[in-house]
């Protein structure tokens, strides 16, 4: 009974389900006990159960948030130190490469050389004619074959005539970033900060080169096509503030084509025809082998290199250098190099007081590279027979 409002409250039960009723009738249907404590024990398990089910509901919701939460932040963040290591565009130091005259050049590749340097030396002039910068060059063709080392050249020419110029390299394979939008964002922030420097010095040469140029400029193909349209995208757009700054000098090189019409197929018809020169570099002559060997053979002290190793007139240095620059022999600039590593190591290893460096040395090293390079068996033989 309440003893405030004399009104009494107790259960009524029906269909089994156990009710309170207030009324002031004070006589009570017969309801068991062990009922009501049944219906008592139920509603309060009903209600912690409810409770952790609310309670779970709400740290699944909050855990969900935090994960997307975190996957957000590490993907944008991620993506923001890879783009800050990319976009920063150091400046690269070429004062220990090759000049044009210290480089094993063809006769094709001295001609583009002049061809650069009438466009630098005669700029004034170009431009009353209607040539307003340098145009862009794509140099193509195999491994090795000196495009990089040619680049170098042109900025230590470029810096001769321009004293504070400099060359921003940036292998573009790096662009490419697993986080979504990221690729896009390194593209247009190197971009960015390369014309902030040309604008920042109008009286000098920027030279941009990007090196491995396919890798952001293929044509869209395949389950890709997607995500190279939109790195593409940015890269065009970047390339047009590029191609706006009249003291920017562009050259592109790609490994993935040795002829013009490879490069139509491979590369992105608008920016393959943002270059208007396009540069086969072909491997090394035997005249540039000989060339670079001797070059090599001249750093090391006299007493420990052979007179022969030294005249570009010898004849079996002559004919080593015609066999390995043959086609299908795929000998490079950088495999000579190589060559020359080992030739001085074997050398080292039986080093006896007064030996010197030969021809034989040599010959033995280009065999340990033509068994890397895997040349035919009837190559080798043919190579001994030759320079027996």
């Amino acid at each position: 009974m309440n003893e405030i409002s004399n009104l009494a409250v107790y259960p009524v039960k029906k269909n089994n389900i156990i009710n309170f009723r207030a009324d002031k009738n004070t006589e009570r249907p017969p309801v068991k006990s062990a009922e009501i404590d049944a219906f008592v024990k139920d509603y309060e398990k009903a209600q912690k159960q409810a409770k952790r089910e609310k309670n779970l509901q709400t740290a699944l919701s909050i855990f969900i948030a935090a994960v997307f939460g975190v996957i957000g932040y590490v993907t944008i963040k991620q993506s923001d130190l890879f783009a800050k290591k990319v976009q920063k565009a150091i400046a690269k130091d070429v004062s220990k490469e090759k000049t044009f005259e210290e480089l094993a050049l063809s006769k094709e590749m001295m001609k583009e050389v002049e061809d650069i340097k009438t466009f630098v030396e005669k700029e004034g002039l170009l431009k009353e004619l209607g040539e307003e910068q340098i145009p862009g060059v794509l140099f193509y063709g195999e491994p090795g074959g000196g495009k990089n080392a040619y680049i170098y050249a042109l900025t230590k020419y470029i810096q001769s005539k321009f004293p504070g110029s400099k060359l921003f390299e940036a292998n573009v394979l790096k662009f490419n970033d697993k986080y979504w939008g990221g690729s896009e964002n390194n593209v247009l922030k190197y971009m960015e900060n390369v014309v902030k420097e040309a604008k920042a010095n109008p009286d000098k040469k920027i030279i941009l080169f990007l090196d491995e140029i396919d890798s952001v400029a293929r044509k869209a193909t395949g389950s890709n096509a997607e995500i190279s349209e939109k790195i593409q995208n940015a890269f065009k757009t970047a390339f047009n503030d590029v191609l706006e700054t009249p003291n920017i000098i562009i050259t592109a090189a790609t490994n993935k084509a040795s002829k013009e019409s490879a490069i139509t197929t491979l590369l992105d018809d608008a920016i393959m025809n943002r270059f208007a020169k396009k540069v086969f570099v072909p491997l090394p002559t035997a005249e540039q082998h000989i060339k670079n060997f001797i070059d090599n053979f001249k750093k090391l002290p006299d007493k420990y290199v052979s007179k022969e190793l030294l005249d570009p007139n010898n004849e079996t240095l002559k004919k080593l250098c015609n066999y390995i620059s043959q086609d299908g022999h795929h000998v490079s600039f950088r495999d000579a190099i190589s060559i020359f590593k080992k030739t001085k190591l074997e050398f080292a290893k039986s080093y006896k007081e007064g030996n010197k460096i030969t021809i034989d040395n040599l010959k033995e090293a280009v065999l340990d590279k033509a068994n890397q390079l895997n040349w035919p068996p009837s190559e080798i033989e043919a190579f001994k027979a030759a320079l027996a």
